[in-house]
């Protein structure tokens, strides 16, 4: 298992990754096959800037495109690209089109991602699109500030993209994590913002072939190749009208090779030693012909990526100072510092023994691998920083939390609807049936991330049914030990939370629903192997301070709904028919029993609802367990009551059930323990009761006022309870948490 494991990589590009024939394609394949090859679903958006795209859809590279990466969408042009400036320079926005806008908000209501790459920072507006919990990465591929000047040095009209300094720091700023192409523009980006700059150069995988047999005729083919751009044509015309006079006075045996779409442009080399190949099919075809490379290159932006090229396929190479910027130089004719000292070297190196060729191939293998080390340990930087951006939120549930209408898919929907405004959430699947899960194709893609655990019931056998709607299949503590979430909420156990997998993580432990899930109140929250660790439960008791002073976790006041979740049931029965009142608490205690008795006395049919594990007597009737009380009206197989007393002081595993019943407006009276996030106030007096006098007052009441005064008595307790403010404090915790990595 990579580094992503099962994570959402989005990666917008103004250049296609196929056919890898230009350097900016490379680069972009390189680091999206990177992101894939560590497990993550890389979805790739291309909105064509290109020449070859402005009038037509080349079918090949995008089925390409469409058959490589996990997702690949096209964003068609809606204004004319490559326009000149309004000004001197561009503004960084300038070239923006609102068709990307459009997309980006769709997109991101209806996906999430843990990683947003853009290339290019005329691009960079797409990052004001991407929602808290997505780690924003600028690939600038090269400097556009003073591109404009540099232009103008070599005489050269300005082309492309180019602004200035503190139009470039716009861009700059957008992201969490800048990178850049080369050490030289790093410092710069981090002169320029306060946002972090890593360099990552271009390099492709080592590969080797037979090196070339020896010209015949004994020349030195020196090979050079370039793409169809003004900057590649005066710098090569430039090298050879300066090497021309010190070839030719001494007689040596070179031969120039110049090959790629820059043959198209190029002027002034009508030399005897120079030799124009035009385009090749394959690159490899090439680098096979010529004895060494050079890369005459004095001034530009961005990396070199055929010195990249070359490196990668071990050819010797000799090379200006300036070209070599972003890899790691390893012999003197890597870093040459003009082109009549780039000539004289490629002289001696004619006349030189065959086995100078071997010395520089060996150079460019030794400068191949430092620069891989750079490149990786870059990567690794840049997953570190995505990792503590802080809001990644993980749910473990029951796999019932897909079975449409049941409890546990109410509490999850209800809550992942809100915390996904403010983070990444993966849902993670680690008690139960996979199923649930393979049944409810619906459910996964509405919940847009979907684990999961290996040892859940039918979880191997099921791998590719689940992969074919978007739920994928690991080992729990191989996930969360590579995922690294900052924030676990835990509505169904599993043994890996008991052992120190996420040291900095914030874990949350929604008792109700663990106690549902498990058909059992006895559950200890995992505290000491995490970072902090609070016991979510709707109503503080006894129980719920003992066991948060026994494992050192914090009791935290929540409901398990976010305001009113969707929750259908059959139309309300007639006034004649029977009415129950539900009556939760323990079955054997006095209180319980005497609510029993007083709604006989008034008609009513008394439906105890007990806690797990509670011993039932056996003079009672009609006695359920919560979670048998709960489904037997979420599935219909029993009408709502007319009205419920809750006499339970907040026990584990009723307290849903009082939940469950006010969001369905059943009138409720309670006890003496009440939650605290009823407001006191909204309750009429007889709606709370503490003494058998009061219970049979609040019972005659329930009995004899009509169902529409009662519900016009208990409306505004009702709203106080649905307002959606029930984990706010999360969010806020989250914020706060990344906010801390972000300054670290």
């Amino acid at each position: 298992m990579g580094a992503w494991p099962g994570g959402r990589v989005l990666v917008l590009s103004p250049t296609p990754t196929h056919p890898q024939d230009y350097g900016n394609r490379k680069r972009i394949f390189q680091v999206c096959s990177r992101y894939a090859a560590e497990g993550a679903h890389v979805t790739f958006v291309h909105y064509p800037a290109e020449f070859e795209w402005r009038g037509a859809l080349p079918v090949s590279p995008e089925q390409a495109m469409k058959n490589t990466w996990h997702r690949y969408y096209t964003i068609p042009p809606t204004r004319n690209l490559h326009a000149k400036p309004e000004g001197y320079n561009h503004h960084i926005d300038e070239w923006w089109d609102e068709s990307i806008a459009q997309f980006l908000r769709w997109l991101f209501s209806v996906q999430s991602f843990d990683v947003f790459i853009v290339n290019y920072s005329w691009l960079s507006k797409a990052f004001e699109f991407a929602p808290p919990g997505t780690f924003k990465i600028l690939d600038t591929h090269d400097k556009v500030s003073g591109r404009r000047e540099m232009l103008t040095s070599l005489k050269l009209n300005p082309e492309f993209f180019y602004t200035s300094e503190s139009e470039e720091s716009i861009a700059l700023e957008r992201a969490d994590l800048v990178w850049a192409i080369k050490g030289e523009e790093c410092v710069q980006f981090e002169y320029m913002s306060s946002t972090p700059v890593l360099t990552l150069p271009h390099l492709d995988p080592e590969k080797t072939f037979k090196r070339p047999s020896a010209d015949r005729d004994g020349y030195l083919r020196v090979g050079i190749i370039g793409a169809r751009n003004n900057v590649n044509r005066m710098n090569i015309a430039e090298f050879i009208r300066v090497a021309a006079p010190i070839f030719l006075d001494s007689f040596a045996p070179v031969r120039i090779v110049i090959a790629g779409s820059v043959c198209e442009i190029i002027e002034d080399v009508d030399y005897p030693f120079v030799e124009l190949r035009g385009r090749v099919e394959q690159i490899e075809d090439f680098y096979r012909t010529v004895d060494c490379i050079a890369v005459p290159m004095r001034i530009s932006t961005g990396l070199k990526i055929k010195t990249g090229e070359a490196l990668s396929f071990g050819q010797p190479l000799i090379s200006l100072a300036h070209a070599f910027e972003g890899y790691q130089p390893s012999h003197p004719l890597h870093s040459l510092k003009d082109f009549e000292e780039m000539a004289r070297a490629i002289v001696d190196l004619s006349f030189a023994p065959r086995s100078k060729l071997g010395e520089l191939a060996k150079a460019s293998r030794e400068s191949h691998a430092a620069t891989s080390a750079l490149v990786e340990e870059s990567f690794r930087e840049s997953d570190l920083r995505a990792r503590a951006n802080g809001r990644s939120v993980v749910v473990a549930v029951d796999s019932r939390a897909f079975v449409e209408g049941s409890v546990f898919q109410l509490a999850l929907t209800s809550m992942q609807d809100y915390l996904r405004k403010h983070a990444n959430v993966t849902v993670l699947v680690v008690r139960g049936s996979a199923a649930d899960v393979a049944a409810n194709a619906r459910a996964v893609a509405m919940l847009r991330r979907v684990v999961v655990a290996e040892d859940v019931s039918g979880a191997r056998d099921s791998r590719d049914s689940l992969a074919a709607i978007g739920a994928e299949v690991f080992g729990v503590e191989g996930y969360l030990k590579r995922t690294q979430p900052r924030t676990l909420v835990i509505d169904a156990p599993h043994a890996a939370f008991d052992k120190r997998l996420l040291p900095d993580a914030t874990v949350v432990s929604r008792i109700e629903l663990i106690a549902h899930a498990r058909r059992d109140a006895n559950y200890r929250p995992p505290a000491r192997f995490f970072r902090e660790s609070f016991i979510a439960v709707p109503a503080m008791s006894l129980g719920v301070a003992a066991l948060a002073g026994s494992t050192g976790a914090t009791a935290m006041l929540s409901r398990s709904f976010n305001g009113r979740p969707e929750i259908k049931l059959p139309p309300r029965s007639a006034e004649g028919a029977v009415r129950t009142l539900a009556i939760l608490g323990a079955p054997d205690s006095p209180a319980v029993r005497m609510a029993a008795a007083m709604a006989s006395a008034w008609r009513m049919r008394p439906q105890v609802v007990c806690g797990f594990g509670d011993r039932i007597p056996k003079d009672l009737a009609q006695v359920l367990a919560p979670d048998e009380f709960v489904a037997s009206i979420l599935e219909f197989r029993a009408a709502p009551p007319r009205a419920a007393v809750d006499l339970s002081s907040g026990r584990t595993g009723l307290a849903l059930c009082r939940e469950i019943l006010e969001l369905l407006h059943i009138p409720l009276v309670t006890g003496a323990a009440m939650p605290a996030h009823h407001a006191v106030e909204h309750r009429a007096e007889w709606q709370r009761v503490s003494t058998e006098r009061e219970l049979w007052s609040a019972i005659r009441a329930l009995a004899e006022l009509s169902h529409a005064e009662l519900q016009r008595q208990f409306a505004q307790v009702w709203t106080e309870i649905e307002a959606p403010r029930e984990w706010h404090w999360l969010r806020r915790r989250i914020a706060e948490r990344a906010e801390i990595k972000r300054a670290a």
